[in-house]
């Protein structure tokens, strides 16, 4: 028999129930410089090859085991990470007119802004969102809430020898200063030197650097594949994997795809020299990542040299993964699967503890309310995420709440679908087609079995199929934790020697309470049998865990607090 499959993780406060209480504010505190950094296309498996950068934000601060994008293509994503919002609140869901790109965003409602209003210098480096420099009608355009502005413009941002840029409304080629430099080099270089230009002020400052690598780029290498197009790695690191295997996980070409939907069930086997192919792109991908390892490793040597590492809050991600072959898609995003929704999250800094790996579910859209939290800055939309200094504060909590996957308009020739990733399931209806698929990560993590049609996990479905309801049109707080049916039963446990005689007046020790005893808090509701996991807490002092039913716990007197309320 099947054991009852939990779609809910659960957090119970002693007398109340709740998810993670709401961290404290960052008042009071000097307030930390902030550097967010993102590359493009970059898979979480990448990372492995980045050892300059490992090495500080992964050896001295946290490296996130499951960060979700939660639209992964990369105009959407970045919107994200720009307003707290998902793209069916911010109103980015595609790369291009009329849904996404450039035009589609009110850049004087979004997280510079905001921090600027807080009295943060906000810089901006690299790669903005698709379509700057095209979609706008005037090339010098500089968007709101940004200081100090220093932008590639399309479309030679994914030409890595010889590209425009925007300097503050002032238009000019690159490479001009070093001719020849290669543009991971020049956005490394220039980086460190607003760094340092930044340092020495009483201001806190906000840089927000975006590389272009490792997406496809120009110009053509010699041995790039006939089909796919590949990255352009820097000169001094071509070949540098040559040989390198690529990874076949048990989803690599999949063999049997009668389970999955039309929009991947219909492609072909990959052949031997489609594997040659994707393999030379995942070649290049890593070769490209090694210019951007030495790029932010310049960076977090100047914020040392400037003394300034320890308070700044150093954060680098990418806006979605990409694929190589699984489920047979050769080399592509916005998938819904764990290759393109999966993305690096490392982080360091202020309130971040060194060398943890977090493996609770965070996602995209908690980024911005991390960085507004730790600069005590106040956002102007609503957030559909939460800040992960309180996750940091505290471990071993959970959010207890899933995460929107979306692709509301086709982007990408990709039908539209909506889903839902939680920390154990993922659930996909396609819109078009009405298919849907049911993954149980735990036992499946290839994600090789669709259990939609099975009968045994019609639970789990059914409570998926409602909460992705909810989330599909939610704002704010509604896109967070769900509180699941079942209470909190508590009653007061007398001792041993109250229940057989009264206790003599002079060995009562007077508290200013109502209990003489202690408490036995047992959880019951109609959704109690879900329940994974129960973890009570008096304050922020954890009092046990509970992980099989009824989760039981009896709290002796001595461990509450003497009077008041608990």
């Amino acid at each position: 028999m099947l054991r009852p499959i939990t779609t809910i993780l659960f957090a119970a406060l002693l007398l109340g129930l709740g998810a993670l209480a709401p961290p404290a504010g960052a008042q009071g505190q000097t307030r930390p410089n902030i550097v967010f950094v993102m590359t493009d296309d970059q898979t979480a498996e990448s990372m492995r090859v980045m050892t300059k950068v490992r090495a500080v934000l992964e050896g001295e601060g946290a490296n996130f085991a499951q960060s979700i994008s939660s639209f992964p293509l990369c105009c959407p994503s970045r919107a994200t990470q720009l307003t707290g919002q998902y793209s069916h609140n911010n109103g980015v869901t595609h790369n291009v007119e009329p849904f996404g790109g450039y035009t589609a965003l009110d850049y004087s409602n979004t997280l510079p802004a905001w921090l600027q209003t807080s009295g943060y210098r906000t810089v901006f480096l690299g790669r903005f969102l698709n379509g700057y420099g095209t979609q706008n009608t005037d090339v010098t355009e500089v968007p709101a809430g940004w200081d100090d502005w220093h932008a590639m413009v399309d479309p030679s941002t994914f030409d890595l020898s010889a590209w425009k840029m925007n300097d503050n409304g002032a238009i000019s080629s690159q490479p001009a200063q070093n001719p020849g430099e290669f543009q991971t080099d020049y956005l490394g270089r220039r980086a460190s030197e607003l760094i340092t230009e930044n340092a020495p002020s009483d201001q806190p400052f906000y840089l927000h650097l975006s590389f272009a690598s490792p997406h496809s780029s120009r110009p053509a290498d010699p041995d790039d594949p006939p089909v796919l197009r590949t990255p352009h790695p820097a000169p001094r690191h071509q070949n540098a994997f040559a040989g390198t295997p690529l990874p076949q996980p048990p989803n690599y070409n999949e063999a049997n795809m009668r389970d999955k939907p039309q929009v991947v069930r219909d492609r072909t086997r990959v052949t031997d020299q489609g594997t040659r192919s994707i393999q030379e792109n995942y070649q290049q991908e890593l070769e490209a990542l090694l210019s951007v390892d030495d790029a932010v490793g310049r960076m977090l040597a100047t914020l040392r040299e400037t003394g300034e590492l320890d308070n700044t809050l150093f954060i680098y991600t990418s806006d979605n993964g990409f694929f190589h072959g699984e489920h047979r898609i050769r080399s592509e995003k916005v998938l819904p699967y764990e290759p393109g929704i999966r993305v690096p999250l490392l982080m360091r800094g202020p309130g971040v503890p060194r060398g943890v790996q977090p493996r609770q579910l965070v996602a995209n859209v908690d980024l911005a309310p991390t960085i507004l939290e730790a600069a005590g800055a106040t956002p102007r939309r609503l957030q559909d995420g939460r800040s992960l200094l309180g996750l940091l504060r505290d471990q071993g909590t959970e959010f207890g709440r899933e995460v929107l996957l979306e692709n509301g308009n086709g982007a990408n020739q990709i039908p539209p679908y909506t889903g839902i990733r939680n920390d154990r399931f993922l659930f996909v209806r396609h819109k078009a087609t009405g298919e849907q698929e049911l993954y149980d990560l735990r036992v499946d993590p290839f994600e090789l079995q669709n259990l939609d049609e099975d009968e045994r996990y019609d639970r789990p479905r059914r409570l998926l199929q409602k909460r992705l309801r909810v989330l599909e049109n939610c704002a704010g707080s509604a896109c967070l934790a769900t509180q699941p049916a079942v209470k909190l039963r508590l009653r007061e446990v007398l001792p041993r020697t109250s229940r057989r005689k009264p206790v003599p007046r002079q060995l009562v020790r007077p508290v200013r309470s109502c209990l003489r005893g202690g408490l036995r808090a047992t959880l019951i509701g109609e959704e109690a049998k879900l329940v994974e996991r129960v973890r009570y807490f008096s304050g922020e002092k954890v009092l046990g865990t509970r992980i099989v039913a009824p989760f039981r716990i009896d709290v002796k007197r001595a461990k509450l607090p003497p009077g008041g309320a608990s």
